[in-house]
């Protein structure tokens, strides 16, 4: 099912447009005051009706898809056909309809922020998890001057979410996400610690207040942290010991062990190889760079033969 972007009319909503009743006063200068203060904390975007379908739409596919992924681990059972089709519709929605959406409302200024949206999905933490991290991967490609040092901080904090929700859930986190989407989490949370350390280290034009606030934080983006993440990923998978046993001629699903299992984390392995080998190779150490390949058969294809 595709989510019907086609349906509406490019320019039919000002995405950032703000409420106009400023001039409602009473003449009473303490009524005044009151609302004017009330004013400037409700000030917020009005979020356009179609978008507000689109996450509604969005979070639905998300949040069916969990509550059978809970009800498939509840009877033991590694996936189903139920929740193949709601990986594909994710898919449909990450691949088409937010691309779509991107381009006709949002093609060079940010998403509606989560806050913003979260009353539209119930609160719900995973979903705004999943939705800031390509809020923030938009800001990052598209915004004109790119992310604020906040919304670097920002960013970091999600992604030390999403991945404290797949790595320390008393046994598999009740989640599958399209390839495609699995890849684009660890290729651009590499990307945003490379492009925080080139920020960081250029200070020449940044202020002594900016300057020392970077100081102050040095676990933010740190390599040690970033390393941590991808290696956990890899031993909490056992991706290493799977593709072992697959070059000798084996079931991998033998030995994938109680998370490699399911999909999320097999593939979140696998992909995690990749970047360790980008990031060793941007921090110099080659040798441990090719390290992490040494059970990957460069020329076989690898990927489908874990998927089955």
């Amino acid at each position: 099912m595709s989510y019907p972007v086609d349906d509406y009319e490019e320019g039919s909503y000002d995405p950032y447009a703000y409420t106009g009743d400023y001039d409602l006063h009473t003449g009473d200068p303490k009524q005044d005051l009151a609302y004017e203060r009330q004013y400037e904390q409700q000030t917020f975007q009005v979020i356009p009706e179609v978008i507000k379908n689109f996450i509604q739409y969005f979070h639905k596919t998300v949040s069916d898809l969990i509550d059978q992924k809970v009800y498939e681990l509840q009877a033991s059972r590694i996936s189903s056909d139920v929740i193949d089709q709601k990986v594909y519709e994710i898919q449909d929605i990450y691949e088409n309809s937010w691309t779509k959406l991107t381009e006709r409302f949002f093609k060079n200024t940010p998403w509606p922020e989560a806050e913003a949206i979260a009353p539209q999905v119930g609160n719900d933490a995973v979903f705004l998890i999943l939705y800031k991290e390509l809020y923030y991967r938009h800001i990052y490609a598209k915004v004109s001057g790119g992310p604020t040092l906040e919304q670097r901080f920002e960013s970091y904090y999600n992604y030390c979410n999403l991945f404290n929700y797949i790595l320390n859930a008393d046994g598999p986190a009740p989640l599958e996400l399209p390839n495609q989407w699995l890849w684009d989490i660890i290729d651009e949370f590499i990307y945003q610690f490379q492009s925080y350390s080139q920020y960081r280290c250029k200070t020449a034009k940044k202020s002594e207040e900016e300057i020392d606030f970077l100081r102050l934080n040095p676990k933010i983006w740190n390599v040690h942290s970033v390393l941590n993440v991808l290696y956990s990923i890899v031993d909490k998978s056992n991706i290493n010991r799977q593709l072992e046993v697959y070059t000798s001629g084996g079931d991998p699903e033998s030995v994938a062990g109680e998370y490699g299992r399911h999909s999320l984390y097999k593939m979140l392995g696998y992909f995690s190889l990749v970047g360790l080998l980008r990031l060793h190779s941007l921090l110099g150490d080659y040798y441990q760079a090719i390290k992490v390949l040494e059970n990957i058969e460069l020329n076989k294809k690898v990927i489908e033969p874990l998927l089955c």
